[in-house]
Parts: structure tokens; sequence; C-alpha cells
């Protein structure tokens, strides 16, 4: 079955809008746009950032990152702090009311994975693994 670039590009776009919907099902998470969501779990993820880092990572500006950090620091789940290292850098770290987000997001993750491996045999569950694997090793 040969599937056209549009055919892969609705398929990732389902994928990721579900995905969304299922991991961000929480009172906390549904409070947020899903760029401010996507924010809170690379935080998460990679600990504390640079704006700029933040708007590499998402391909944005760093004016808009601006912007989206003042309004998750306004509401408490983000604060800027100075590095340790270097007093000039700012760094943006989660709040624990964002370590709370992340958190639950990942407990979501867990239950979502546990059904998705009962859904999905093993051997098939390799290739979706090496498929991930090269995809990302692709686009580093």
């Amino acid at each position: 079955m040969q599937l056209s670039e549009k055919d892969i590009l609705n398929m990732l776009f389902d994928l990721m809008s579900n995905f969304t919907k299922i991991i961000s099902n929480f009172s906390e998470a549904e409070k947020l746009r899903t760029i401010e969501f996507y924010i809170i779990v690379f935080l998460g993820l990679k600990g504390p950032q640079k704006m700029a880092k933040i708007a590499e990572i998402f391909s944005t500006t760093k004016s808009n990152v601006t912007n989206i950090i003042d309004s998750l620091e306004e509401r408490e789940y983000v604060i800027r702090n100075r590095s340790k290292d270097d007093r000039r850098v700012i760094l943006i770290e989660l709040t624990e009311k964002g370590k709370n987000v992340f958190n639950e997001t990942t407990e979501n993750f867990k239950l979502i994975f546990e059904d998705f491996m009962k859904k999905v045999s093993k051997e098939d569950f390799e290739i979706i693994e090496k498929g991930f694997e090269k995809i990302i090793s692709l686009y580093r």
C-alpha cells in the first residue's frame, strides 16, 4: 500500500490531535492552550530552559514565546529564574502547579500506554518502536 504525502500528513495530524485530547484530558490541562500544554510537557521532560531554546523547539519567535510564558507565569504554571551558572541567563522553570500538570500528564500517558500494550502484539510494538526511532534519527 503506497500512501501519499497528504495521507501521511493526515495520519500524523490525527495521531497528534488524538494524543493531545487523550493525554490532556483532566481539568487543569483543559484550561491550557495546546502550545501552553506542550511547553509544560517540554519543561517537565527537559528541565529549565532559555526562552530562545523554547522558541527554537516550537519553531516560533522569541516574542511569541515571551507572550506565552507571560501568560503561563501569570497563572503560576512557570517561573523565570536566573541561572546559577550565569546570572545574565533567565531560565523558565515549572512551578509546583506546572509540575502537577506534568505529573498528571505522565500518569495519563502511563495508563494510555498500558492500554495500548494490551492491544498490540510484541512484534507490532517492536516495528512501531523502530519506526519512531528511525523518524527521530532522520530529523534530529
